[in-house]
């Protein structure tokens, strides 16, 4: 019977293995979730989700019958926004788990990266997905979309150059169903002042909720946008400037003003915007971005609104500062989207040492150092709880940031984070490649009986062969085929000391093709032929 409050959790996955560890490895009702049901392949997680009607679901992407794309893609094609998905993906599934992501998935967690705390973490945002989804659809309750936080995450890379192709910007926002007219566009980079007397988080979301809520209302009325949150103090809106007169600078200061006098009239709190140049291609929004950012910092509560001149066409120029992150794209893409620790710890610090060479650009070790912050929360798997993690012993944690006031401070900001993401994740990885190690390993010892060929064990684990051999040499003092070796031998012995089956018979226990192989190989490993060992062993 299903708890009070319970929400139900399907999971589903090919690998029986798998399947036991999910389901051992969180206190699910500590979480506020009951397991309704477990499927071994497409088809059956396709059944369950009819008739158990879960309200979260836990699949593989690679399954039989029907793979865990697929169950997704038939559940939104109902149109319903509910279950929710949360995809387990190994890293040569990492195309499929982005496309996945497009469809509303909550978010995809690497098997070898997997541990209780990300598992616990991320079940946590699908409960509160799935009661944002139902309280939307209650009688009164306001909008809400469930893919804003891949909207968010689309507009993050946008806006940090980070799309590889136009072709993969067009899919991922049609995805997200986001339309982009023919036209000109500005970014606005805002920011919330600071306030001290708010110590608890609940009240600083809710501060910044309202405020950007009215920012964002006021703008809209005059042309269409999309807002992106940030952190608890900055944010963006892309502006599409069609609906905008020919002198839209004049204009949009207006709106803006009016914007901000908004803000303060009911909150009494004083916001920033500077709007970035114009560019005539919503592909190329991270230029007037980046003109945003730069301008930001000039701002002042006397001062709050400015508006970037002219155009920026990005055909090969350069930002008005001497860093631009685009400089940097191919490294932080690969370095965020795959995880890569040692791509991501050079890419920061050459960064850094930018920044480092124009000590007097303090706007400029800002804006490098905020958009990595944007990054690493936006873009990693529970980016934003590492992220303050790493700064924990501040007083207003990753925020301190923007307290800083040179540049060394700045790159001195971003080395940290650096440091920290790098091992955080490397942790993650190093811990469950040791588990998944551990679970190859107990496989192998539940099938001695098997001739346990390193193709067939990595196959149960949808893993290559290849992959699955490099990874039991880097985790294991053994290799592969050693380890299978001694665990065998170590149960011949076993079976020869009990003494009721002659070498044949334990050589067919234990998946070898004949008597004289087996006797091979026991001597290999031990020195003596099963006989030799037998008389040793009754002597």
């Amino acid at each position: 019977m299903r708890g009070p409050g319970m929400m139900k959790v399907l999971i589903a996955d090919d690998e029986p293995l798998v399947l036991v560890g999910l389901q051992s490895m969180i206190p699910w009702q500590e979480h506020g979730v009951e397991i309704c049901g477990t499927a071994h392949n497409g088809e059956q997680a396709l059944q369950l989700i009819e008739t158990q009607h879960p309200q979260i679901v836990i699949t593989d992407i690679m399954m039989p019958l029907k793979t865990g794309l697929e169950i997704l893609r038939a559940c939104r094609d109902t149109g319903a926004e509910l279950p929710v998905f949360i995809m387990l993906t190994s890293y040569e599934d990492f195309s499929y788990a982005k496309e996945a992501l497009h469809y509303g998935a909550v978010e995809y967690l690497i098997k070898l990266e997997l541990t209780p705390s990300s598992l616990g973490s991320v079940v946590d945002a699908a409960c509160e997905r799935v009661k944002k989804l139902e309280s939307a659809s209650a009688p009164g309750a306001p909008g809400y979309s469930g893919l804003q936080i891949y909207r968010d995450k689309f507009f993050v890379r946008l806006y940090n150059d980070l799309f590889g192709t136009r072709e993969q910007f067009l899919l991922q926002g049609e995805a997200l169903g986001l339309q982009f007219a023919v036209g000109k566009y500005t970014v606005i980079a805002g920011e919330i002042e600071e306030q001290p007397l708010i110590t608890a988080m609940e009240q600083a979301i809710t501060l910044y909720s309202s405020a950007t809520e009215i920012v964002r209302d006021t703008v809209e009325k005059f042309a269409p946008c999309y807002m992106t949150s940030l952190d608890l103090r900055h944010f963006n809106i892309l502006l599409d400037l069609q609906a905008l007169p020919e002198g839209w600078q004049n204009r949009l200061a207006e709106i803006l003003h009016t914007a901000v006098r908004n803000v303060r009239s009911y909150f009494n709190v004083q916001v920033l915007c500077a709007a970035g140049a114009c560019v005539e291609d919503v592909y190329l929004a991270g230029h007037s971005y980046s003109s945003a950012r730069l301008l930001l910092p000039q701002l002042t509560p006397a001062c709050p609104i400015q508006i970037g001149e002219g155009h920026a066409s990005g055909e090969g120029e350069q930002a008005a500062s001497v860093l631009r992150l685009a400089d940097f794209r191919g490294a932080l893409a690969r370095a965020f989207e795959e995880l890569d620790t040692e791509a991501l710890g050079d890419t920061i610090g050459r960064i850094a040492d930018a920044c480092d060479a124009c000590p007097a650009d303090k706007a400029q070790a800002m804006n490098a150092a905020g958009s990595l912050l944007h990054m690493a929360t936006s873009l990693l798997p529970e980016g934003e709880a590492t992220v303050e993690h790493i700064f924990a012993d501040e007083p207003d944690n990753y925020l301190s940031l923007y307290r800083l006031g040179t540049t060394k401070l700045c790159t001195q900001w971003m080395r940290r984070l650096r440091d920290g993401l790098c091992a955080t994740l490397q942790e993650r990885k190093q811990g469950y490649k040791k588990r998944i190690i551990l679970n190859v390993q107990e496989y192998i010892r539940s099938n001695l009986s098997k001739r346990l060929l390193l193709g067939d064990v990595a196959a149960a684990f949808n893993f290559s062969p290849n992959y699955l051999s490099q990874l039991f040499a880097q985790s294991s003092d053994k290799h592969f085929v050693d380890y299978v070796t001694e665990e065998k031998i170590g149960a011949a012995k076993t079976m020869l000391a009990q003494g009721d089956k002659k070498v044949y018979e334990v050589a067919e226990c234990l998946g070898y093709e004949n008597a004289f192989y087996f006797s091979k190989v026991f001597k290999k490993v031990t020195g003596q032929t099963p006989r030799e060992y037998l008389q040793g062993h009754y002597q």
